[in-house]
């Protein structure tokens, strides 16, 4: 009697891990029923405008990348484009990546000076030293 009672138990134990497995899978390959609320599209469509923004502006930074005059003007055209979020709780992405590039232009504009004192530096220091020897310069 006890061996029966201990099968059924097992059987039904058995069952019911199936029918959980299969709720499982069925929960996991079942199609989405519910469509995207407007919000959620909208969210969507600014993250998409926004990943192409930044191919676009990573295209012209490489174009401009050695010229500080062009990299000031991207910083205003991101400062621009912060001042007209302001408020807009959904472009908190695409302001924090304004935020980034502005940081990251800045870096380079500061990278370009410095490049360029040093340059200035060494051309001196050329220079004097072809002053002081003049029959070594060639």
């Amino acid at each position: 009697m006890k061996k029966v009672v201990v099968s059924a138990l097992c059987l039904l134990a058995v069952v019911l891990v199936g029918i959980v497995a299969y709720n499982v899978w069925r929960g996991e390959t079942a199609p989405v029923a519910k469509t995207p609320d407007a919000v959620e599209q909208g969210r969507a469509n600014l993250h998409n405008q926004l990943a192409q923004v930044e191919q676009r502006e990573a295209q012209i930074e490489k174009m401009d990348w050695d010229s500080p005059e062009k990299l000031r003007v991207l910083i205003q055209s991101h400062q621009k484009r912060i001042d007209q979020l302001n408020g807009n709780s959904a472009g908190g992405e695409i302001v924090a990546h304004d935020k980034e590039a502005i940081a990251r232009l800045e870096k380079r504009i500061a990278d370009i000076a410095t490049e360029k004192e040093a340059e200035a530096k060494a051309d001196a220091l050329a220079k004097k030293a072809q002053q002081a020897h003049p029959d070594q310069s060639q």
